[in-house]
């Protein structure tokens, strides 16, 4: 018999058990140290083959963790560096949440990982100029942003990489089908807004979208007039698409407001594209009235 009490410490019992690996009687002596109120307070007796029992049973469960470390540790690692990831790029049984989530902080203390926000981590790069760790690329932070969110990126700063305008943006907007409140992403100013139409099939639809977006918004876009962005949107873009290009953006444009509607509508008239501009026509209602800043083609000959 064994008593397990001041007198008698466990680590006597452990250092000399055959049956248990090196790594377990470290951690089941350093675990006893600890707990002085359990050596002094408590009096256990129990017979040595339950107690080696209960160390392999202690043992079983620490290889499994290790198992498991092992594994969340491997699936990071094949994550592309720079890449920001969550929870959900991860692998693993809904009760381990804890446990991922200790090892995530874990390997963000020491350095491997750098901490985005709550639960979102990326693995640096290394600067070959031994700068130390880069940081997060932009392109990353959209994509990360985009998906968190459920939208794309729009407004001022994508007009600008249309070409629609030289004002370069301050802040980035991103159309949402549930827009939240504006706020800050690292170096970023995030406002969102809300999107029109979220019911594509995927992302090669997107430009278009942005398109329609600078039409909707064609009046507060920096540095230039309606007429500006009128004349833009039509000569860079919808003079260079093809007839299946424009059915796509007639389709779209069915989801956003009248206005959007009759300005893509008077484009279509200006580029002779009749049959679509009637189809876009026919989604306004006659009686609607609009306070329009540009004139079409048709009105300028007059």
């Amino acid at each position: 018999m064994l008593y397990l009490d001041g007198r008698q410490g466990l680590s006597e019992f452990v250092r000399y058990c055959p049956n248990l690996s090196e790594s377990i009687k470290k951690y089941v002596t350093n675990r006893w140290r600890n707990k002085k109120h359990l050596r002094q307070n408590i009096c256990y007796v129990f017979s040595g083959d339950y107690i080696i029992y209960y160390l392999c049973f202690i043992e079983t469960k620490y290889i499994n963790m290790a198992s498991f470390r092992k594994e969340i540790l491997g699936q990071i690692e094949r994550i592309d560096t720079g890449r920001i990831f969550t929870f959900r790029d991860l692998s693993f049984e809904t009760e381990k949440t804890a446990n991922v989530a200790v090892l995530l902080s874990e390997q963000s203390r020491k350095g491997v990982l750098v901490r985005v926000e709550k639960g979102a981590y990326y693995r640096p790069k290394k600067s070959v100029l031994g700068l130390g760790k880069l940081p997060v690329y932009q392109d990353e932070q959209f994509r990360y942003l985009t998906e968190k969110l459920n939208g794309y990126i729009t407004g001022a700063y994508v007009y600008n990489k249309m070409g629609l305008t030289e004002q370069v943006a301050t802040t980035i907007t991103i159309a949402t089908p549930n827009p939240v409140r504006r706020f800050r992403f690292k170096n970023l100013d995030i406002e969102c807004v809300k999107a029109y139409c979220m019911d594509y099939p995927d992302e090669s639809l997107v430009p278009y979208l942005r398109l329609l977006d600078a039409i909707k918004d064609m009046k507060r876009i920096p540095g230039t007039t309606g007429q500006d962005i009128y004349n833009r949107v039509k000569s860079q873009y919808f003079n260079g698409y093809s007839l299946l290009e424009l059915e796509k953006i007639v389709s779209l444009a069915k989801s956003y407001p009248p206005r959007v509607r009759k300005v893509v509508a008077d484009i279509l008239g200006d580029i002779r594209r009749t049959v679509l501009q009637t189809e876009m026509a026919k989604t306004i209602l006659p009686t609607t009235r609009f306070n329009l800043d540009y004139k079409t083609r048709k009105t300028q000959l007059r």
